[in-house]
């Protein structure tokens, strides 16, 4: 079973490796976000965004009913960023023009970090159809080091299309 799941691993890696680098310039834009309402605690460094939050930056784009950016330290680029909805929703654009989509009730980015964290039904689809769904998917953007998994109740599910497939789009 454990070689099983290391095969599947490493067909996944090899499904994202190539094209799961996001647009370089991305970082360096501006972080845009429009909400129904946003209340900012200074004493905690904390933002909150609520009601049909839509947040983008470069080609990255994020939807969710409610956001909240926190700075730990106070410094750029300590952030974290939950979105929450039903689903949170994201897309972005990888340096070889190819869209990547995610779904989850809830999201975390770390920034620092370059980790992000789905769970409770999360969806992961590649340009192209490819697709990882599961309970649980955390993804090391810099280290490119995927992670699914699943709950008593469910199961990772990984969807593989044929590379003419794939070409097509």
């Amino acid at each position: 079973m454990n070689q099983k799941r290391n095969s599947i691993f490493a067909i996944v890696m090899m499904l994202l490796s190539g094209s799961a680098l996001a647009l370089s310039s991305d970082s360096e834009q501006p972080i845009y976000i429009d909400s129904d309402s946003q209340n900012l605690d200074m004493k905690t460094n904390t933002v909150v965004f609520t009601g049909n939050v839509f947040l983008r930056q470069g080609s990255i784009r994020l939807k969710a009913e409610k956001v909240v950016v926190t700075r730990p330290t106070g410094t750029e680029g300590s952030e974290i960023i939950d979105a929450y909805g039903k689903p949170a929703t994201f897309q972005q654009t990888m340096d070889d023009g190819k869209k990547i989509d995610g779904e989850a009730f809830d999201l975390r980015y770390e920034v620092g970090k370059s980790f992000l964290t789905m769970t409770k039904n999360a969806v992961l689809t590649q340009e192209g159809g490819n697709q990882i769904e599961g309970q649980k998917i955390t993804y090391n953007i810099d280290k490119q080091l995927l992670n699914a998994e699943s709950d008593n109740s469910s199961r990772v599910t990984t969807i593989l299309q044929p590379q003419t497939k794939q070409d097509k789009n």
